[in-house]
């Protein structure tokens, strides 16, 4: 029933777009396209052709402007002054005005839409927004800060008419159909297996799209996506690094599809939790004896044949806070001696106990379909060696997002992007964070808050980057988080499509041209 609902849904597109094959994108799964609500690079991806920001990023990392035709920096950087192009749209043909940028940044400010997406706080920090005329916005900043170029990126304007945010933001019918600036809008009803995009013919942007249409559709990248792509049903997707090492060693779909790859600025984690309410974590020693733990020659042996990468720092090498101090490999030794410092010895049943009698039992929560050779099990198995007991409890992407930002548990395994500045992520660290639920792991230390916000209002870029690198530094030691790899962006797609590149961070979006610039050859 499934597989004749979208033989249907991709007959339909191809009529209404006329002539031309609508590009077919594979992705891993989405949640929104509402740009209030973004929290997955899947949302971003499909965000980013429906939606124009006020400045974006070209293919070298430098901003350039999109929704914004100038902006004038006054009064030592503390007055900011956003002009709009003149004669632009929304997909309902209403103007795009000043009152609808001060309308997103009061709606990014609520409390119920920063549970959902919280990544973005040098937009919901500024000090205050107006608009001094229909395409003016005075933007003004008690201090100057270092931020301000990636913050207008990451501002993507909505239209105030029909963005309003009761209890219960992600459950309105516009977060997959909206009514959008960019060069292509949604056709019909939005779901999470498919969106059909046609170009929109109203748009007066700087950026437009290159091709017809898109048809995005929910895949699986662990999953043999080599039938949809050899009968024309895909395009482009993500794959697995077995696949993708075939493809480029020409031992599968020789001739028919091209690999790519690009190191992304993000990484697989354990995120700790460090409530000393809720979890043993706590203790700052146990987190750093599980770090002793983490199963490194399992996951370095794939580097020569997939580019694994292991993680030393919270920012990878793609962004320019990367910390690039030698780190010691993880060993057992030194976890069993943490562990004895803390008070955690063996007992005869081989499990590890306190002086209150507690044993050292942790919960764990992964995704369902992570695989019994996931790197949490190997973590489990190792633990085993020494003592610690860690429960597997396999829950839904979305439940897992639920565990940690409710505290539930002692470790959550998923992965983490990076953006352009590295104060975005302050929210994970912060006691600010706390309160929107972004600091998962209940991290609280009073110096990372204090030099993000010193890394925040900085302006030399040199002494941001010592900056955010005694943050990483602080992290490593203190380990709220243990980043395990660093993420390798993998794709294959068909040898017609053409324009397929990368930005700064590794990522074939959210940029000029990006997917706004794929054609398919004849």
């Amino acid at each position: 029933m499934m597989r004749c609902r979208l033989l249907l849904f991709l007959l339909s597109a191809t009529l209404a777009l006329g002539a031309a094959t609508p590009i077919r994108v594979g992705l891993s799964g989405w949640s929104t396209l509402n740009p209030l609500l973004l929290s997955r690079d899947t949302d971003v991806e499909m965000v980013d052709l429906v939606f124009d920001r006020l400045v974006t990023i070209d293919e070298q990392g430098h901003f350039i402007p999109e929704l914004l035709q100038s902006w004038d920096i006054q009064n030592g950087g503390c007055d900011i002054i956003l002009h709009l192009r003149p004669g632009m749209r929304w997909q309902d043909g209403s103007p795009i005005e000043a009152e609808d940028v001060v309308f997103t940044w009061k709606m990014l400010r609520l409390p119920q839409v920063r549970a959902i997406n919280d990544t973005v706080p040098g937009i919901r920090t500024m000090d205050s927004l107006t608009a001094e005329g229909p395409l003016t916005v005075h933007i003004h900043l008690a201090r100057p800060r270092g931020t301000l170029m990636s913050d207008l990126y990451n501002f993507i304007p909505v239209p105030r008419k029909f963005y309003v945010m009761g209890p219960h933001p992600a459950t309105q019918p516009i977060d997959l159909t909206p009514v959008g600036s960019g060069p292509y809008r949604v056709v019909g009803q939005g779901n999470r297996q498919e969106v059909r995009l046609e170009r929109w013919d109203g748009y007066r942007g700087v950026h437009p799209g290159q091709w017809p249409g898109f048809d995005l559709i929910n895949v699986d990248p662990i999953k043999d996506v080599r039938p949809p792509l050899l009968d024309g049903r895909l395009h482009f997707c993500p794959v697995g690094p077995l696949t993708h090492y075939l493809v480029r060693q020409g031992a599968i779909l020789k001739g028919r599809v091209k690999a790519y790859a690009a190191p992304q600025a993000a990484f697989n984690a354990f995120f700790l939790n460090c409530d000393p309410k809720l979890s043993l974590l706590g203790d700052v020693r146990l987190r750093q004896a599980l770090a002793e733990m983490v199963p490194w020659e399992e996951l370095s042996r794939g580097r020569e044949l997939f580019g694994t990468r292991l993680a030393t720092s919270f920012w990878s090498p793609e962004s320019w806070a990367y910390d690039p101090t030698p780190r010691p490999l993880p060993k057992l030794s030194r976890a069993v001696a943490l562990l004895d410092e803390a008070g955690w010895h063996l007992g005869p049943d081989g499990l590890r106990h306190d002086a209150q009698g507690r044993t050292l039992s942790l919960v764990a929560y992964e995704e369902s379909d992570a695989g019994k050779r996931s790197v949490t099990h190997l973590l489990v198995a190792r633990a085993a060696t020494i003592g610690v007991r860690i429960e597997i409890r396999p829950v839904s992407f979305d439940d897992l997002g639920v565990k940690s930002a409710n505290h539930q548990g002692d470790i959550w395994s998923y992965g983490w992007t990076t953006t352009l500045d590295p104060n975005d992520d302050s929210p994970l660290f912060t006691r600010e964070g706390l309160l929107s639920k972004a600091n998962v792991s209940s991290y609280v230390n009073p110096e990372v808050d204090r030099l993000f916000d010193e890394g925040l209002h900085t302006l030399d870029p040199e002494a941001r980057k010592r900056i955010y690198q005694r943050i990483a530094g602080l992290i490593w030691r203190d380990r709220p988080v243990i980043p395990l790899t660093y993420n390798l962006n993998r794709y294959i797609a068909t040898v017609k499509l053409q324009g397929v590149g990368f930005n700064p961070l590794g990522q074939p979006f959210a940029y000029w041209p990006g997917m706004r610039g794929w054609t398919l050859a004849e």
